[in-house]
């Protein structure tokens, strides 16, 4: 899951650099044959995969001992209705052997406790919901600059970065990462889209421009290698 197997022991920390909301597209997901998917999932649009604290190179580091009381955070979303049919809806488990509250609590403590010292669990999953919402339009943005999903085109990856920076962002100096899953293809890899990246400051107020990074996060090394955006 991280770009790095750093273990972070001692949380909450403050030495991160931004947080990175992490938006998985579940066909290509769901694609995967060690993936076992709900039948109820929905196909056809983003849903949250986590939120994570990333550093000055763009990788993802930063992975939470367990805290010593795990089920503290339940109360964020047992005590709040509203928040928990949200959490629902824009981040929901899409695997068969996880309830989307154990996915929300394994995210937290692998992930978010480790930032609690900024970011506290009431914040952290009201911040991802608020930034989920500001990009429920994502795909019908992608869909009318004919950059939606399609078997049997390929973009790449630069274009689609460039895309989302300046028609789902609205600010083409925002820049977003993208992670690939691919296969096998007689010579040659086939590359889908998995997951689009957006950095937020480290307090969860706005969107920032993720860091240079070398990471190739699943896509091949070239710049303008092509993408399948499955259906």
């Amino acid at each position: 899951m991280s770009a790095s197997s750093e273990l972070i022991t001692k949380p909450p920390i403050t030495n991160y650099h931004h947080m990175q909301m992490i938006m998985q597209w579940p066909p290509t997901f769901c694609g995967r044959p060690d993936k076992n998917c709900k039948p109820s999932v929905k196909m056809s649009d983003f849903s949250i995969h986590g939120l994570w604290p990333g550093n000055a190179t763009g990788h993802t580091p930063f992975t939470c001992n367990d805290p010593s009381n795990p089920t503290t955070v339940e109360k964020v979303w047992l005590n709040d209705r509203s928040l928990k049919n949200f959490l629902g809806l824009y981040w929901p488990s899409l695997e068969v052997h996880w309830t989307d509250e154990n996915l929300w609590k394994h995210e937290w403590d692998k992930h978010g406790y480790c930032t609690s010292e900024i970011v506290p669990d009431v914040q952290y999953f009201n911040g991802a919901i608020t930034f989920a919402r500001r990009l429920k339009d994502m795909l019908k943005t992608l869909e009318k600059g004919d950059m939606g999903p399609k078997n049997h085109r390929a973009y790449t990856v630069t274009g689609m970065k460039t895309f989302i920076s300046e028609q789902v962002l609205k600010d083409k100096n925002i820049d977003v990462y993208i992670s690939c899953d691919h296969q096998r293809a007689t010579s040659s890899y086939v590359f889908f889209l998995k997951q689009i990246h957006f950095c937020l400051d480290k307090s969860l107020n706005t969107f920032i421009s993720c860091p240079k990074s070398t990471a190739t996060r699943g896509c091949g090394r070239v710049d303008d290698q092509n993408l399948i955006f499955p259906k």
